[in-house]
Order: structure tokens, then sequence, then C-alpha cells
């Protein structure tokens, strides 16, 4: 079971990730936008083709970004719900070195994770 002060250092823990991954996505926008301004009047189709492999990495690693940002968000609402450190599948408490290890974790490591609708 979770002592108080675990939650609260896990909560701390879980908004500066939070932060952090706010700030890389503000960044690639930041990125995508300049590789999209630098494209006009590029030369060549080698060019181009290297411009545009940048930018799918870079919307790639925004798309995981935004995806452990809704599991680290997901993760805060629960600690406001005080349904932290429980599986969402069976109830049973998270133990808290998977917790320590994944923070925004929701079940157990032997558990399916609910399908999303």
């Amino acid at each position: 079971m979770l002592r108080s002060e675990d939650i609260r250092r896990f909560e701390e823990r879980l908004k500066v990730e939070r932060d952090a991954i706010e700030s890389r996505i503000a960044a690639n926008k930041r990125g995508v936008q300049e590789t999209v301004r630098d494209e006009s009047g590029v030369g060549d189709f080698e060019d181009e083709a290297n411009l545009l492999s940048e930018r799918e990495a870079e919307i790639d690693e925004n798309a995981r970004d935004r995806e452990e940002l809704a599991q680290v968000n997901r993760a805060l609402e629960r600690i406001a719900q005080g349904t932290y450190g429980h599986s969402e599948v069976s109830g049973k408490p998270i133990p808290i070195e998977r917790l320590e290890a994944l923070p925004h974790a929701t079940t157990l490591v032997d558990e399916r994770p609910p399908k999303r609708p």
C-alpha cells in the first residue's frame, strides 16, 4: 500500500515528467515549422527527401510524446481520484518497484492493459 508521502513523491515526479514532455512537444513543433519554412525553394530531390525524412521522424517522436503525455496526465488524474497505485484491471496494488520504474503504470506486469474506446 502506498503511503501519502509516496503518492506526493510520484505526483511531483509525474508533474516534472509532464512538463518535460510538453517542452519536447513545443520544441518539436517549432522544429517542424522551421523545416517547412526552410523547405521553400529547396534545390534537388535528395534535399527534399532528407527534409521529408526529418519531418517524419519529428512527427513520429511527437506522436510518442503525446501518447506518453496522455499516460502521465491519466496517472495524475488517478492521484486526484485516489485510485493511483492500483491496477485498472484487477484493482490490486501495483508494487512500488513497478511505479518507481514506470510512474504512470496502470496495471500489474502480468495484466493486459484495458482496451480504450
